[in-house]
C-alpha cells in the first residue's frame, strides 16, 4: 500500500468515527486533510492504482453518508427553527391580548 492510500485510510477511518461520534469540528477538520491526501494521490506515480481506486471508492461511499447525515441535521435544525417562530408567534399573540 502506497503512503498516499495509507494516508487517506487512515483519514478515511477518522471521518468516519467522527461522523458515528457527530464531532463536527473533527469532521471538518478531517474533510480538510481528506482533500489534501486525495490531491497528493492524484500527483504520485503509481505502478497500480488498485488499491488508490478502492480507496477512493470508499471515501465515496463515506461522503454519502456524511452528505445524508448533514441533510438529516439540516433538516433538523429548519424544523426546530420554524418551532421556535412559532412559539414566538404565538407569545405576542398572548401579550397583544394578555
Amino acid at each position: 500500500m502506497t503512503l498516499a492510500v495509507e494516508r487517506i485510510e487512515r483519514t478515511r477511518t477518522a471521518l468516519g468515527t467522527a461522523l458515528a461520534e457527530q464531532d463536527w469540528e473533527a469532521i471538518a477538520r478531517l474533510d480538510l486533510e481528506c482533500r489534501q491526501h486525495v490531491d497528493a494521490a492524484m500527483h504520485e506515480p503509481l505502478d497500480d492504482d488498485s488499491e488508490l481506486k478502492r480507496s477512493l471508492e470508499g471515501l465515496l461511499v463515506l461522503y454519502r453518508e456524511l452528505v445524508q447525515e448533514v441533510t438529516r441535521q439540516r433538516q433538523g435544525v429548519a424544523e426546530e427553527i420554524i418551532r421556535v417562530n412559532r412559539s414566538h408567534k404565538g407569545a405576542k399573540v398572548y401579550q397583544l391580548f394578555g
